[in-house]
């Protein structure tokens, strides 16, 4: 008898639930979903203010770090308050970083524009790196790969704004959010698996 849906014991196979969720494991994906949606909306809505100087971009960036601060607090119920202040203050340094790459390649400062792009990926390789040091069910490789695929999807997505080809950056823009999805997931379940006694069905 399955306590919460019943007797499937006169059943094919196929009618019987195969997985369980519970409401924590459930809460947690969105939460990490909506963090990283956020995220590579507002990059894009900074990317746009600088590129066309939009008045609110002051507003904007604000707004943008703050999902640093969100992401970093999503963190605290597993890592407490040092762990998830070091990933804000990561997140922070990849959304500044790139704020000044846009603007450097949006001025036509190449050489600025280059040494920021070092600068991007050496922060990604930190936040591969950090993350699976506290929870080594996050691949340390696996992360990296998808920072720098985020890293030069960005990249391509400011140029297309730069060149005024807004067919092809909203078509970048489609893969940016499926990734930034498949991050969030792969650290949610990387929780999920390291604290697993937290994710018990009630």
């Amino acid at each position: 008898m399955n306590q919460f849906y019943g007797d499937f014991s006169m059943y094919p196979t196929y009618a019987k639930p195969v997985n369980c969720y519970s409401g924590a494991q459930v809460e947690l994906w969105n939460k990490n979903r909506l963090l990283w949606e956020q995220h590579v909306t507002w990059t894009r809505m900074a990317i746009t203010a600088i590129v066309f100087k939009v008045p609110d971009l002051k507003y904007v960036l604000e707004r943008l770090l703050r999902n640093a601060t969100d992401m970093g607090n999503a963190m605290k119920p597993y890592y407490g308050e040092e762990i998830a202040n070091r990933y804000r203050d990561l997140i922070s340094e990849h959304l500044m970083i790139a704020a000044h790459l846009v603007t450097a390649a949006a001025n036509g400062d190449a050489a600025k524009a280059q040494q920021k792009e070092q600068e991007w990926y050496q922060n990604a390789d930190k936040i591969a790196e950090f993350l699976n040091s506290i929870n080594p069910y996050i691949d340390k490789e696996a992360m990296r790969q998808m920072l720098y695929s985020h890293l030069a999807l960005t990249k391509f997505e400011a140029v297309c704004m730069i060149q005024r080809n807004f067919e092809l950056e909203v078509q970048v823009f489609d893969r940016i959010e499926a990734e930034a999805l498949m991050m969030a997931d792969m650290i949610s379940e990387g929780i999920f698996k390291q604290f697993p006694y937290m994710f018990v069905p009630r």
